[in-house]
C-alpha cells in the first residue's frame, strides 16, 4: 500500500504540528506532589505514616501522616520536611531499610516524644 504524495505532506504537517505542541508544552516542577501544604508538627496522635521518595513526577521527598482527631477520624497531613518530626521519620524509615512491617517502630518514639504528661487519680 503506497502513500501518495498528498497523504505524505499532509502526515509530514501533523507531525510538524504535534512537535510544535510538545516544544511549547510547559514542565512544573512539584505540579504532581501530593504534598502541596505542609506543616511542621501535629500534636495529634500518628498512627501511620508514608514516605514518597523525590522522583519524576514530584522533585521532594514527601512525608504523609495519618493522624487520629479529636472526634475519633483519621486525617492525613503533609509534614514540611525541614521540620524536626519529619526527618525523624526519614532517619527512621532509612533505619528500618523502608520495611513496611518495621513502621511501629518508628510511630512508637515519634508518639512518645509528643506524648502529654498525663495525669492520673490516685484514690487511697
Amino acid at each position: 500500500m503506497a502513500f501518495s504524495l498528498k497523504h505524505l505532506i499532509l502526515l509530514l504537517v501533523a507531525a510538524v504540528a504535534v512537535c510544535i505542541k510538545l516544544n511549547d508544552a510547559q514542565y512544573i516542577p512539584s505540579a504532581r506532589c501530593l504534598c502541596h501544604n505542609t506543616v511542621r508538627r501535629t500534636s495529634e496522635i500518628i498512627t501511620d505514616f508514608q514516605i514518597i521518595q523525590r522522583g519524576p513526577s514530584c522533585d521532594t521527598t514527601q512525608v504523609i501522616v495519618t493522624i487520629e482527631n479529636s472526634n475519633n477520624s483519621t486525617v492525613e497531613l503533609c509534614l514540611n520536611t525541614e521540620g524536626l518530626l519529619a526527618k525523624a521519620f526519614i532517619k527512621c524509615w532509612n533505619r528500618i531499610k523502608k520495611d513496611d512491617s518495621q513502621k511501629v517502630t518508628c510511630l512508637n518514639k515519634s508518639n512518645m516524644r509528643r506524648a502529654p504528661a498525663r495525669v492520673t487519680d490516685i484514690h487511697a
